[in-house]
């Protein structure tokens, strides 16, 4: 094993040197030579421990034992050869403080360490591997050890008399300090054994107290001696406590019995006594008073001796335990060092281990590939026989001139001694193994007609050997005669045993060899040769033959065509006399059916037997095999386009098409729902027979897997028959529900536009799928409903009768799909299909051909943009208000539209109602299928989809009108103010207004009679006009929105044209507080979030108040800026001093440009504040405040 390399070394010392022990820290290690020695852990001299355990007898100093003996020499050898002077001339500033309680400082462990770490540095380096392994053994460590408990000791010693002498000459077995502990910790133990052995004579002669013929001074010194030997007993013995009793008890059922059969802990436990009875005792002895000072004062000397003995015995104890601890956790150390070391090649084994085994494992592996080609190769040379055989028949045939018999020979028409092939071909008991073969053979000749082609077209094609090449030839041609030969005898048999027939019994008692019995079919040579035929193209002539046989003699009603022909003669000579009648329809279909599932129960579970050979299949995957046969039995018996049972039940529908009105609608759909239920039924009927394959129920699993298949692939052919039945049906519906709802927008005087044309699904036709009807879209034509205006809207498609006639043909659509599919869970998945595709349908039309186009023709009804003419204020109350370019007809339509979707939802999908025979009920009633939950999640997604869409365009109309009606502010509040005042029409506020001030700079002194400005007056009116018709047509929700963006809008409108262009003086900011209050009024007739218009009052009263008072109303009466009082706190600083920035006085003209007034430098210089319209300011920021 190896060791660690040096630089481990290195850190695991470092980390020694790191740690803690469990009572300080571990001892610290030191380097050689190190002057500077690093604090560790107590430790103390072995031979303490093992004098103290093992000297029993007299001697302060104990005896070595032989151990101790040997490892003296090493370490004073160790000693000899590694000490250094630094060690024995200095004392480590630790020990100097306090010597006994100094933590002991390695030295000889780690240099040896240190040192073995080296010499395996060299070593490796040198590559001497075995070298490397070498590390101290444990004895050798532990001498080390014993080396640094002694130099320990010394230190302590030559620190304590600070004598640097005692490095070197002290010795722990010549110390009369450490002597004389140890002879009293020995008399002690000799003390306490011979307590322990007169414990019960002490306790006995106490309790007893015999004093017979004695005086009563004699027997109270007597009794007193007694006392104290017991007061001796309970200090150096005590009793135990309870918990201890509890240990002992536990511990004592394997004691032995004391001769009075009790055990020893009960002897122990009687004799026990406490201090109390000590007491009572001591009482009972003294009895007359003078007596009682002298034998009290006696017992206390007694006491106060026994408890400077016991201080003394505690004191030595202590420094016992402390010196051997420290011993123990230096030998721990270099018992860690070993362990690592131990550790370390543990570690190494078990790579090699891991090694050695992963050469196991590829050791393995190669003889499993060496025999896997032998198993090629053995498999190589028996083809390389055959061939050379085959080869050798060819070269006989084409050199004798007399062809070869293959066919006759294979078929057996020749006489087995005068054949000239190979008995395994023309013996029919060899076929599998024939047949076999010869795919290994024809394999052969396909890869060299693979490699032929590949050089040809590499262009390294060489001219080969003639007379090789035409051998090959000459044998692959009869390679290909014996093959077609064998499989056409294979399937000539299969097609004899088949036609034999017997009674479909299969068991697997009967053994191979041993014939099946009379009049049962013979299963098994049918399954050998299936068997011998799925070696060729895997058995697909087989198959289909085998169907051929099923359909031409198991179902000569569906397959025999002259019968079918008669049956047409008939039926054409009744169809001039009687009518088509129903009932010998059904009749017809039940028989048929009937019919096809005994034929299908019987031959699937000879196909599950025939066809299953996995045994013999050499790996192959054949599981799927009887299902392929069966699945090609169902496709021709159900889907063959002639004489097939769809075949059979289209020619049925011919008769009913030639025999009733399909444009009426009304028969046909009657007609279809019978025709669904029969086959329905008949489905059923197959099913149970598939359920009842498998009689065996510890028959193989093969057979099983092929009947669950089976089944699977029977669910999707009666899918697959029925689909053309129901997508008639639903074609049908879904045509004449979308002609009726075009044709009552027809009759309201609509105009549609013209559909774009539906590309069909070349694919499914070409598969001969009838393509589920796709009603073409038909939308209401925009131009001509924007053309016509809202009323014509609102008395034409918006009309109730004709929002309400596309609801009742789809409720009946709905009603007429509940009695096709009628109730149940087992119909579900169709009938919640049809209920689908209905209500997909109507969403569809109702939406993006009706309602869709409306609202979109409404939003593009509106001009977002206002008159290019400023309007003349104010307007006239007495004329009706301006509509603000939103006409009122456009939210009574919206209404509508609102009523109308509301209507759809509850006549159409109507989720709450049971029993109402609406999507949602037909739905949720249908089970709980994959399919149906497919469907209800189809119509909940029609659903969403189509109010999202209305809601989304909604939202883009009211959008829209939104922006109309802000431009239309801004038409009135902005032009139609700033218009007044520079045309005259408006003479108060022209007169005492600037033509750049806006008109809010009213001069002082100029009349304030008008309550509001002519702008305001006529907006607050227009508005208020304009709500009654939002109210009428939004909901609560929306009304809220819609109005609180809207007073957002006039917020920002007059703010943003206040902080830009407007100035304001102290008169015009009453007119202006006026302004506000009206427009806030009207902003709050609707919404919730209207805080801004607050926040505007209160910054409205920098323009009234003089440039003195300005500080108090910014920051409060403190003057604080970040107090968070005033308009500082509640409106912020910037947006403040940006309104104060649009008072008049704010700034005068000189001839320099504009200033500032000396009250705003004063202002911001004592608010130690910046004016933020010194620079670019983003009006946005104060105009966005919800």
């Amino acid at each position: 094993m190896g060791r660690e390399s040096p630089k481990s070394d290195n850190n695991r010392s470092q980390q020694q040197q790191r740690g803690k022990s469990p009572r300080r820290i571990k001892p610290k290690k030191i380097k050689s030579g190190d002057k500077d020695i690093i604090r560790k852990a107590k430790s103390g001299d072995s031979d303490v421990s093992s004098s103290s355990r093992g000297g029993g007898g007299g001697g302060g100093g104990g005896r070595k034992k032989p151990d101790d003996l040997s490892l003296s020499s090493e370490r004073s050898s160790l000693k000899n050869s590694n000490s250094d002077n630094n060690v024995l001339v200095s004392i480590p500033k630790e020990y100097l403080s306090k010597p006994d309680k100094a933590e002991p400082i390695l030295y000889y462990l780690p240099k040896i360490a240190a040192k073995t770490s080296n010499d395996g540095r060299n070593t490796s380096s040198s590559g001497n591997s075995m070298a490397k392994n070498k590390f101290p053994n444990l004895r050798f460590l532990l001498a080390a050890a014993q080396d640094d408990i002694r130099l320990h000791r010394a230190r302590q010693q030559a620190a304590k008399y600070r004598d640097l002498k005692l490095l070197s000459t002290y010795k722990i077995e010549s110390d009369d300090v450490w002597l004389t502990r140890q002879q009293r910790l020995h008399e002690r133990e000799i003390l306490l054994g011979k307590i322990d052995m007169d414990r019960n004579i002490i306790i006995k002669e106490l309790l007893e107290g015999k004093t017979t013929g004695m005086t009563a001074k004699e027997a109270t010194a007597i009794q007193l001696a007694r006392w104290q030997r017991a007061l001796e007993l309970y200090v150096y013995d005590p009793p135990r406590t309870q918990l201890q009793k509890q240990q002992q008890h536990s511990s004592s059922m394997a004691t032995t019995a004391t001769p009075s059969g009790e055990p020893q802990q009960d002897q122990q436990q009687k004799t026990n006594l406490d201090f109390l009875q000590l007491l009572e005792k001591l009482r009972e002895i003294v009895i007359e008073e003078e007596d009682m000072t002298a034998s009290f004062s006696q017992a206390v000397n007694t006491c106060s001796t026994l408890v400077e003995v016991t201080r003394q015995i505690t004191k030595d104890a202590t420094e016992k335990v402390l010196e051997v601890e420290d011993a123990y956790q230096i030998r721990l150390e270099a018992h860690e060092l070993f362990c690592r070391n131990a550790l370390g090649r543990t570690e190494e084994i078990l790579n090699q281990f891991r090694i050695n085994g992963r050469a196991a494992l590829q050791i393995g592996n190669q003889l499993e590939f060496a025999e896997s080609k032998r198993k090629r190769c053995e498999t190589a040379s028996m083809l390389i026989r055959r061939w050379w055989l085959m080869e050798s028949l060819a070269e006989q045939e084409n050199m004798s001139g007399e062809p070869l018999k293959v066919q006759e020979e294979v078929r057996g028409a020749v006489p087995l001694t005068s054949c000239r092939m190979d008995p395994l071909f023309t013996r029919s008991e060899n076929s599998i193994e024939a047949s076999r073969a010869l795919r290994q053979l024809r394999q052969v000749v396909k890869s060299r007609g693979n490699a032929a082609s590949a050089n040809m077209q590499t262009g390294k094609w060489e001219k080969s050997d003639v007379t090789s090449s035409r051998r090959f030839d000459l044998t692959a041609g009869l390679i290909q005669r014996t093959s077609e030969a064998l499989e056409e005898r294979l399937l000539n048999s299969f097609t004899d045993i088949y036609s034999r027939g017997g009674v479909y019994e299969f068991s697997t008692a009967v053994s191979m060899t041993q014939k099946h019995r009379a009049g049962i079919i013979a299963w098994q040579e049918l399954r050998d040769t299936a068997h011998a035929c799925w070696l060729y193209e895997g058995g697909r002539k087989l198959h289909e033959s085998y169907v051929d046989i099923v359909v031409a003699t198991r179902l000569p009603e569906l397959f025999d065509t002259e019968k079918m022909k008669r049956v047409g003669e008939e039926d054409e000579e009744k169809d001039g006399e009687e009518e088509f009648d129903i009932d010998t329809a059904r009749r017809q279909l039940s028989s048929l059916f009937h019919r096809v599932s005994e034929v299908f129960m019987q031959e699937f579970q000879l196909i599950a037997y025939v066809f299953d050979y996995s045994d013999g299949s050499e790996g192959a995957a054949t599981e799927s095999i009887p299902l392929t046969v069966a699945r090609s039995l169902c496709v021709r018996v159900i889907g063959d386009p002639k004489h097939g049972l769809q075949a059979r039940i289209n020619d049925l529908l011919d008769r009913i098409d030639r025999k009733s009105d399909f444009d009426t609608g009304t028969k046909k759909l009657d007609t279809f729902v019978v025709i669904h239920d029969k086959a329905a039924s008949l489905f059923e009927l197959l099913k149970d027979a598939a359920e009842g394959l498998v009689r065996d129920k510890n028959n193989t699993i093969n057979a099983r897997n092929a009947v669950e298949s089976l089944k699977v692939f029977l669910n999707s052919q009666e899918i697959a028959l029925n689909n053309s039945h129901r997508t008639n049906y639903l074609n049908l519906e879904l045509r004449l529900m979308h002609h009726e709802c075009c044709a009552s927008l027809d009759q309201a005087g609509c105009i549609l536009m013209r559909p774009s044309p539906v590309k069909a699904n070349r694919s499914i036709q070409e598969k001969g799928i009838l393509e589920e009807y796709q009603a073409p879209l038909l939308p209401l034509d925009k131009n001509s409903l924007i053309k016509a205006g809202c009323n014509e809207i609102l008395s034409g498609p918006l009309k109730s009768s004709v929002l309400r006639q596309p609801l009742i043909h789809a409720t009946d659509s709905l009603s007429r799909a509940r009695l096709m599919f009628g109730n149940g869970k087992e119909v579900g998945e169709s009938a919640a299909r049809v209920v689908t595709s209905i209500y997909n349908q109507m969403c569809i039309f109702y939406g993006q051909a009706f309602l869709y186009p409306v609202v979109e023709a409404l939003q593009e009804m509106l001009k977002a943009n206002p008159p290019n003419q400023a309007p003349q204020l104010p307007f006239d109350e007495e004329q009706p208000a301006h509509d603000l370019g939103v006409d009122p007809t456009f939210w009574v339509a919206l209404e509508r539209i609102h009523s109308a979707a509301k209507a759809f939802d509850r006549e159409l999908w109507a989720e709450p109602r049971k029993g109402s025979n609406r999507v949602w009920d037909i739905l949720s009633s249908a089970g709980e299928g994959s399919a149906v939950s497919n469907s209800m999640s189809a119509a909940r997604e029609c659903r969403v989809d189509f109010f999202t869409e209305l809601e989304s365009r909604g939202e883009d109309a009211i959008l829209r009108a939104l922006d109309t009606l802000g431009a239309h502010i801004q038409w009135i509040l902005v032009t139609g103010s700033e218009a007044g005042l520079s045309s005259g029409a408006v003479g108060l506020f022209k007169s005492v207004a600037g033509n750049s001030g806006g008109p809010y700079a009213v001069t002082s002194g100029s009349s304030l009679e008008a309550p509001n400005s002519p702008a305001v007056k006529s907006l607050t009116y227009c508005l208020r006009v304009q709500f009654v018709h939002i109210q009428a047509a939004l909901t609560p929700q929306s009304l809220s929105a819609f109005w609180s963006a809207l007073s957002m809008r006039l917020y920002e409108i007059l703010v943003t044209r206040l902080l830009q262009n407007w100035y304001v003086s102290t008169v015009g900011a009453v007119i202006l507080a006026r302004d506000v209050e009206a427009l806030r009024s009207v902003a709050m007739l609707a919404g919730t979030k209207h805080e801004h218009w607050d926040v505007l009052r209160e910054l409205l009263t920098l323009y009234m108040t003089p440039p003195d008072a300005l500080k108090i109303m910014l920051v409060g009466p403190e003057g604080d800026p970040n107090s968070g009082k005033g308009l500082f706190g509640s409106a912020g600083r910037d947006q403040s001093l940006v309104f104060m920035s649009r008072r008049v006085d704010y700034r005068y003209k000189t001839t320099q440009g504009q200033k500032k007034s000396t009250w705003v430098t004063q202002i911001l210089n004592e608010l130690h504040v910046r004016d933020p319209t010194e620079n670019y300011v983003n009006i946005g920021l104060f105009t966005q405040k919800s």
